[in-house]
């Protein structure tokens, strides 16, 4: 896989992509910009990037030899003579390989968004670190960890997904640097195992419906934080003296305050942990807004016979029990050493 890469890179892939901004996500701008391409570099971006079928008898030889590793980790399906990949794309961020898939308003297995970017840009990781990756999806916050000189446990609830992340591992030369486990948080660790210098989860945060956030323990919950608890509760035991935690949240807002602030200023009180919640994003919790849509849709993936105006009202009225008038993306840093709280607002204008 590591000969694999290394075409890749010889073909122009890598160039072509780094003309792109590094947290993007957009399958639309690679379409547009693969049209001045053409040959080998062009069936590569078709196939690698945007999900177009091939011929497996023409394709490069390096990724031709490694149609095996794809099919048999999910990612690639072949029928006949032909091969593509199975809702994948292949990414390249922060230097990293990655078979993900991007942001959608429907519920993904191998989720890589901006979001995923941002997180890695502030964890600080450094060479000899033991980082535990916590809902680590196809893997990315492990792979930047490793690239950094760590050693990283990745634990992944879907094994399918956790099967993405030791492709894209081996794929980037760093499958002697991350374990992958199968489970839910913590629960796969072993016993007795040492805490981690860092401890980063990028969490699922949309938020459920109660017929649904009452039974699933891995979901959000009704106001999207209910993973984001279990994580913190599981800190004190995980988090090295001295260590750090990052974590993504969608945390609701009413008027100026955080709805669930008391909440996270009491928890770092209680532990003796500094925290900052970072505030970036700013969504509308209106019938018509994105999110509210959103949690719909995912609500109709597991129950497509519900009524779509009724479950946008019990959304609507979801975040009217709470007094939110929006919800924000947010970004955790914890601190062991330390023993302050902060809000910062970084939403833009």
């Amino acid at each position: 896989m590591t000969r694999f890469v290394a075409a890749l890179e010889r073909s122009g892939l890598a160039e072509f992509l780094a003309d792109f901004p590094g947290d993007s996500v957009d399958r639309l701008q690679w379409a547009a910009a693969t049209r001045g391409l053409d040959g080998e570099l062009r069936a590569l971006a078709g196939f690698l990037l945007l999900g177009e079928p091939a011929a497996a008898d023409r394709l490069p030889a390096a990724l031709a030899q490694a149609l095996p590793a794809l099919v048999g980790s999910g990612v690639a399906v072949r029928r006949g003579d032909e091969v593509r990949l199975v809702d994948v794309s292949l990414f390249r961020s922060a230097g990293v390989w990655l078979f993900a898939e991007p942001p959608s308003p429907f519920p993904v297995r191998h989720y890589f968004g901006r979001d995923s970017v941002a997180l890695a840009r502030r964890t600080g990781c450094r060479a000899g670190d033991r980082v535990l990756d916590l809902c680590s999806g196809p893997g990315f916050q492990g792979l930047v960890a490793a690239q950094r000189g760590a050693g990283a446990t990745l634990v992944e609830l879907l094994p399918e997904t956790a099967e993405v992340a030791r492709l894209n591992a081996e794929i980037n030369g760093m499958d002697d640097r991350i374990e992958v486990l199968v489970g839910d948080l913590y629960d796969p660790l072993p016993a007795g195992v040492e805490p981690y210098d860092r401890v980063i989860a990028n969490i699922p945060f949309l938020p459920t419906l109660s017929a649904r956030g009452e039974e699933a323990a891995h979901e959000g919950g009704e106001d999207g934080f209910g993973i984001g608890r279990r994580v913190l509760a599981g800190l004190p035991r995980h988090l090295a003296a001295g260590g750090t935690a990052h974590l993504t949240g969608l945390l609701l807002q009413a008027d100026r305050e955080l709805v669930i602030g008391g909440e996270l200023r009491a928890w770092a009180a209680e532990n003796g942990y500094g925290l900052t919640v970072t505030l970036t994003e700013r969504m509308a919790v209106d019938a018509d807004s994105d999110l509210v849509q959103t949690t719909v849709s995912d609500h109709l993936e597991t129950d497509p016979q519900a009524d779509p105006e009724e479950l946008t009202a019990a959304a609507v009225g979801m975040y009217a029990r709470r007094g939110a008038t929006a919800a924000r993306l947010a970004y955790l840093r914890i601190d062991g050493g330390m023993a302050d709280f902060r809000i910062l607002d970084r939403a833009p204008g």
